[in-house]
Order: structure tokens, then C-alpha cells, then sequence
């Protein structure tokens, strides 16, 4: 890279994939009243979920009967690297060029960790640098494409970023308000994006910028506790009072940087956390629901798959052929309250 050169770098392609098992959110409303005992609570509960099905690496009834955090794991180590290996194929690229690896999941533990066996299955050169992500919670797709850009900027090639997410497998059987929410709202997936930096490139979508605001005293909203039954769910109703105000400053803040005004974004790709959190967003933030709408296909159709959450919404962008082209935002919220964003423009 010449001095004082800036490389461009940009999403080339994304796809995403999702366990054969799916649920109607009918199925999961009785399901879950039916371990729990509290109907009224969780049809209330799922009545305004916008969902209408969700994929899951096990049928329902099994999930049901998880126990111990080993036998949760282990179907992680077998089923993950799949779910992984199924998104980044879809892409339909070669891997040859790949120098960077990345990979997100907080949803179970490996070690060596999910990029070494990625790398393995997806015959990249011995020479290729990875990089796990495993605590940024549902920012974790939004990190890992930061970071890579970040590489990129630095060692022009091709990157590789893969998000897994097997979030069933924090299912509980009790009526803690955190974990009944996320069992109607979670659902199973992965995501993969392939990005190559150059400055001759006229296609796809370029990185221009990334940045992550830290919403302070905000750490036991969200984010899990490890128990002896498995990674188990915290998530507060506070949530969105909490997110909102802060995330409208940390896209002013991104947007002046550029000199940006809010007009002058084209289209949103926001992390679909559920109906509460695009709801309030799209209010403060007065974007049109038709700039959002790949994040509310999303949620209607996965649900939401925590750090692959972002790039099956991207994925969708691209495959639209009437989305909106000019500058936009990718936005997604984990643990801390983290709020991460990416800037993007497509030509």
C-alpha cells in the first residue's frame, strides 16, 4: 500500500443460512407456555413478535430437554462449524485470495475455536490470519466486518467474515422475563461476507467508515450468565429506553464526521433485535419503513440470529433489485450496551 493511499474496501457478496428444523411461532407460543405454565404471559408476550417462523438446529421437543452445559456444547462443537461452512458456501466464491478470517459466535465454546476448524473445512492456506469474536454478544457481525476492513486498510487482499449462531440452545424452562422473551424472539443461523479491498473495484458496497459507542452504566441490560445448564439469557426491558438516545447520537456524530446530513442516507440495515427496538429506531430516527425493510424481513422470517442477525439482513439488501443505492448505515447493539456502525456507500 502506497503511503497516504487509502484502500477501498468493499462487500462483495453475503448470504446466510439456517437449520432445516423450523417453527411456526404459533408452535413456539404453545411449546414454550407448555414448559413454562404461564399461557397468558407468553401469548402476550409473542402476540407482537412480528415473527412468523424460525429455524432451530434441534426439533423443539429436544431442546426442551437440554440440561447441562456440556451436553448444550456439544451440539454447538457439531452443528456450528456446519451452520458456518453452509453460509460462507453460499457465497459461490472461490477462497483462494482469502488472507483474513473472521469469525463471531457467543452461543458455545471452542477451542481451538470456530474460525481454526472454518479454515480447516474451507481449505484456506496456512498462511490465512483469523480472529475470533466470541463476547460481542448480537454486535459480533458488525465487529468482525469492522475489524476486517481494519485488515484490509493495511494488507489489500480478499476477507472472509462467518457468524454462527446456535441461540436455542439457551433455552430455560422458567418465567424470568429476560429468558421468556428471548425464547420467543431468538432463533438459529449464520452469516458470511466476502469483502476485497482496491481501489479499481466499481461494484459492491463500500466500507467507508466504522464506529462503536459505549452507552455507559448500561452492563447488566443485556448479555449472558454462564451456569451449570448453559449460557443463560439476561435482557432487560429497559432495553430500548435505554438504546435509543445514544444510538441517535452515535449516527449524528458518525454522520458529521462526513459531513452527512440525516437525507442524505439512502437505506438502513439495522440489526434486528425485535419489533421494539426497529419500532422505536425507525421513530426517533424518522426513517421511512421502506429504508428498513430488509431488517423486518429478517426478524419476520429468522427472527433474531444475534451476530448473524446483520448479515442476513445484508444479504437480503443485496439480493433486492429495487434497493436503494447512495450512502447508508449498518447498525447493530450487543453487551455493554455496545452500539456498533458501519458506514456504507453503494454505487
Amino acid at each position: 500500500m502506497l503511503a497516504g493511499r487509502v484502500e477501498i474496501v468493499r462487500i462483495v457478496s453475503a448470504a446466510a443460512s439456517h437449520p432445516r428444523t423450523r417453527i411456526r411461532q404459533d408452535e413456539a407460543v404453545a411449546r414454550v407456555a407448555e414448559s413454562i405454565g404461564l399461557h397468558r404471559r407468553v401469548e402476550a408476550l409473542a402476540r407482537g413478535s412480528q415473527i412468523e417462523s424460525r429455524a432451530l438446529v434441534l426439533p423443539a421437543a429436544e431442546i426442551a430437554k437440554l440440561g447441562s452445559i456440556e451436553e448444550r456444547n456439544a451440539i454447538y462443537e457439531f452443528a456450528a462449524p456446519q451452520l458456518a461452512q453452509a453460509a460462507a458456501e453460499a457465497l459461490d466464491t472461490c477462497f483462494d485470495d482469502v488472507s483474513f478470517l473472521v469469525t463471531s459466535s457467543c452461543t458455545g465454546y471452542m477451542v481451538p475455536g470456530l474460525d481454526v476448524e472454518l479454515a480447516k473445512r474451507l481449505r484456506l492456506g496456512p498462511q490465512t490470519s483469523h480472529l475470533p469474536i466470541t463476547e460481542a454478544g448480537c454486535a459480533g457481525g458488525v465487529v468482525a466486518i469492522a475489524r476486517a476492513v481494519d485488515r484490509l486498510r493495511l494488507r489489500p487482499a480478499s476477507a472472509l467474515v462467518v457468524a454462527v449462531e446456535l441461540c436455542s440452545l439457551a433455552f430455560h424452562p422458567d418465567g424470568e422475563e429476560g429468558n421468556l422473551t428471548s425464547a420467543l424472539l431468538f432463533g438459529d443461523g449464520a452469516g458470511a461476507v466476502y469483502l476485497r479491498s482496491g481501489n479499481q473495484e466499481d461494484h459492491g458496497v463500500e466500507i467507508v467508515d466504522s464506529s462503536s459507542f459505549l452507552v455507559p452504566c448500561a452492563a447488566e441490560v443485556l448479555g449472558f450468565r454462564l451456569t451449570n445448564a448453559g449460557f443463560y439469557p439476561l435482557l432487560s426491558r429497559s432495553l430500548v429506553e435505554r438504546l435509543i438516545g445514544p444510538t441517535s447520537e452515535a449516527i449524528a456524530a458518525l454522520r458529521a464526521q462526513h459531513g452527512l446530513r440525516s437525507e442524505d442516507l439512502s437505506f438502513w440495515l439495522v440489526h434486528p433485535g425485535g419489533p421494539r427496538v426497529l419500532t422505536a429506531l425507525q421513530k426517533e430516527l424518522k426513517i421511512e419503513p421502506d429504508l428498513v425493510r430488509w431488517s423486518w424481513q429478517a426478524l419476520r422470517h429468522s427472527g433474531n440470529t444475534s451476530s448473524a442477525a446483520i448479515i442476513d439482513v445484508l444479504s437480503r439488501y443485496l439480493a433486492d433489485p429495487g434497493a436503494p443505492t447512495g450512502w447508508g448505515i449498518a447498525l447493530a447493539f450487543g453487551p455493554g450496551i455496545s452500539i456498533e456502525m458501519l458506514l456504507l456507500r453503494r454505487c
